[in-house]
């Protein structure tokens, strides 16, 4: 059993407009494959992935009703979407409550797509909504190159955001933080969150074993980030960490298991409506 705790994917007529805005932002960094979940399911076959999360983007706060009816569409036993709301939505409590009420186990954020920072007060009430229906929060983390110089999503504040709001579980994406890992060892190695380990072959290998000790395998889950990486060689850069085969096996599934078996979404899961 693989589990890959980060992909994105969208609706066959919308993905051509996304994927052209994205790629358009992404400076040399090309997708794999065509933003659909037909890809994305290909991509898994041909890796061996069993299951795989897909994370959704609400940019604006209008956008979490549409976003709950495409996941209830799109969702099996192989696809996990996450929910998304904007922090800004002036019903995120409602909006929190039907996704969980629908079964999604867990929300997708991005700090800068959404234009809050996560040490931000504002933002406390809408974390503990998450926690509060016992959901759990994928969370990008670091830098991105679509906003230079921006840190609202710093290991510094994410380690903020934890203190804040004890019990809230996190995922936080590209092992704790893209580009921005001497911070991740000095201000968020070793917290209570996952890392996931998408663009974990950037980072520089003596560095990226000294979060492995810090942080602790079973504190670290399987994630592609695909159609932005592939999901092989990640897969391969994975099983060549300098652990043993029990906590490689943890970081491939056991871990992300675990999260969804806490957060109400086992080894079956619901399928489409």
């Amino acid at each position: 059993m693989i589990i890959d705790v980060h992909g994105h994917a969208y609706s066959d007529a919308f993905a051509p407009r996304a994927m052209g805005f994205l790629s358009g932002v992404s400076g040399d960094y090309r997708p794999f494959g065509d933003g659909t979940v037909g890809s994305l399911l290909d991509r898994m076959d041909g890796a061996g992935v069993d299951r795989a999360f897909v994370a959704n983007i609400a940019t604006k706060p209008s956008q979490a009703a549409s976003i709950l009816e495409w996941s209830l569409g799109i969702r099996n036993e192989r696809i996990v979407p996450l929910a998304s709301v904007h922090p800004e939505s002036p019903s995120f409590a409602e909006e929190i409550a039907r996704f969980r009420e629908a079964g999604f186990p867990g929300i997708k954020l991005h700090p800068m797509y959404q234009d809050f920072s996560l040490d931000d007060a504002r933002v406390v009430p809408f974390f503990r909504e998450i926690e509060r229906n016992g959901m759990f929060a994928l969370i990008h983390a670091g830098t991105d190159i679509a906003y230079p110089g921006a840190d609202n999503a710093a290991p510094a504040r994410m380690r903020k955001l934890l203190d804040r709001v004890p019990g809230l579980e996190v995922i936080a994406a590209h092992f704790g933080g893209w580009q921005d890992w001497e911070a991740v060892e000095r201000d968020l190695a070793g917290a209570d969150c996952l890392f996931d380990t998408s663009f974990i072959r950037q980072v520089e290998p003596a560095l990226r074993d000294r979060i492995l000790r810090r942080h602790g395998p079973e504190r670290i889950a399987f994630g592609s980030d695909f159609p932005w990486q592939d999901m092989k060689p990640q897969l391969e850069a994975v099983r060549g960490l300098p652990l043993g085969e029990a906590e490689i096996g943890a970081i491939l599934s056991g871990n992300a298991a675990a999260l969804l078996a806490r957060h109400g979404a086992g080894e079956k899961v619901s399928g489409s409506r």
